[in-house]
């Protein structure tokens, strides 16, 4: 009986845990999210076809968990590219320096800054999600019959790849001056608008549909997504300016003060 009870507590413990869970742990990202972003520019075709099917075809992880993930690695980037150093943020206080000159009851514009950036972050998803969900429902490139779910999976899984371009030069963004970052986040906009169109173009395969319904589609989904991108910035940055003057005036507002 001792022996028994001794091999049994000296027996290996198995459990199912791997590499897997534990870059889920650390990065909330499964290694089969990192295949879905690989296969979003690699093959679209191959995830689009997945997404009109029920759990992903257990392949790949949903777009919109994806989306969310790298907004949130975009706005973790924010120590780089909003930094007191960082030309973004020395653009930003120069308009406020020449707001404060003119107007001094509007505060310190170092602390407006700072504070303006914070805002930023907390209204981009607020706004970015709303906007992008309905352009998802509005928009019907992906073929005949195809329902307003599935448009909307198809539809995130056609921003990723831009995405990670999007979120790629957000490192290199902070060591520009700020002539060669309006000419980098130009092309960098101008990349963002292939790309939609190319995943899109190529993605579409899993349908049969001919090239040239393709490229038009394509076409159009790059043009209906990148005005959406535009007005996300625009309303961010909106947002944003609002909650700064809420707090200035006493309010509190969660996750600002």
């Amino acid at each position: 009986m001792t022996n028994e009870t001794k091999s049994e507590t000296e027996r290996p413990v198995r459990d199912g845990v791997g590499w897997d869970d534990l870059a889920e742990d650390v990065f909330g990202l499964s290694v089969r999210g990192l295949v879905t972003i690989r296969d979003l520019v690699v093959r679209p075709a191959k995830v689009f076809a997945a997404a009109r099917q029920t759990a992903w075809s257990g392949l790949y992880t949903p777009s919109l968990r994806l989306v969310a993930f790298l907004i949130t690695v975009m706005l973790l980037l924010r120590v780089f590219w909003a930094a007191e150093e960082a030309v973004m943020y020395q653009n930003v206080l120069s308009m406020l320096e020449t707001a404060a000159a003119e107007n001094p009851d509007i505060g310190d514009p170092v602390e407006l800054a700072s504070l303006y950036f914070a805002a930023w972050a907390l209204s981009f998803p607020i706004v970015y999600f709303p906007l992008h969900l309905l352009a998802s429902v509005l928009l019907r490139v992906w073929g005949k019959g195809t329902r307003s779910a599935v448009r909307v999976r198809l539809y995130f899984a056609a921003l990723v790849p831009a995405m990670c371009v999007s979120v790629t030069s957000l490192a290199i963004i902070p060591s520009l001056t700020l002539e060669q970052a309006l000419l980098f986040s130009t092309a960098g906009f101008l990349v963002a608008v292939l790309i939609y169109a190319l995943t899109v173009h190529f993605g579409l395969r899993e349908t049969g549909m001919p090239p040239r319904a393709r490229l038009w589609r394509g076409g159009l989904f790059a043009l209906f997504a990148s005005l959406t991108d535009t007005m996300i910035a625009i309303g961010a940055g909106i947002a944003a300016s609002f909650l700064m003057a809420a707090i200035r005036d006493g309010y509190s507002v969660p996750g600002l003060g």
